[in-house]
């Protein structure tokens, strides 16, 4: 029987090293090119969508405290800083929040009938309605908020005003280049339909 010799780690690493460089890139950038390689930027984007799944996690943490799902909690703590005196309008919840219309009106349907906001018409607008919290539903809200601010210092925690303020530049515009490229996929043959989609 023959012996089979196992390569040794550096012989691996070496082998891998050479299968990578034999790879197309997955982007052309050169500011995202690290040696003209494009193993950072795959790192920068697997890390993304890590984060973007331990947000989604945190989210439904807190929105358990509330007796709601993430996605409502994501809307009643927008009605809560958006309704002023009078209420917020359906196309003001959308276009703060980056979706539509019908998308919101689904959510707040479900908040009505849980009864954490109720819905009134809109004096400006007869066809439409503003929307605003019940006094059980900001209740509930706002003795969550000592847990809510626990949650956001341990996310932020060691990060200076800096690098701060460099992230949110970043995601203002990593949000615009995001919208154009769904856009521009969709425009694409054999794009599959993605409008029946959750939005947040």
């Amino acid at each position: 029987m023959a012996m089979v010799r196992l390569k040794r780690p550096a012989t691996v690493a070496a082998d891998a090293a050479e299968a990578r460089e034999s790879l197309p890139l997955s982007v052309t950038r050169p500011e995202v090119l690290l040696d003209g390689t494009d193993r950072e930027f795959r790192r920068l984007i697997h890390r993304m969508l890590i984060g973007q799944a331990r947000l989604d996690a945190i989210r439904e943490g807190i929105a358990g405290r509330v007796g709601v799902s993430g996605t409502q909690y994501h809307m009643l703590m927008s009605v809560l800083h958006l309704q002023g005196t009078s209420g917020v309008s359906i196309g003001a919840l959308a276009e703060y929040l980056e979706v539509t219309g019908p998308h919101v009106t689904g959510i707040i349907g479900k908040l009505v009938a849980g009864g954490f906001v109720r819905k009134a018409q809109n004096p400006n607008d007869g066809r439409g309605v503003l929307v605003k919290l019940t006094p059980a539903g900001r209740k509930k809200l706002l003795q969550a908020f000592e847990f809510i601010a626990a949650v956001n210092d341990r996310l932020f925690d060691g990060v200076g005003r800096e690098e701060y303020r460099a992230v949110a530049n970043f995601q203002a515009r990593f949000m615009r280049n995001s919208q154009a490229t769904l856009d521009w996929i969709a425009r694409q043959p054999g794009s599959p339909d993605r409008s029946h989609e959750d939005e947040f």
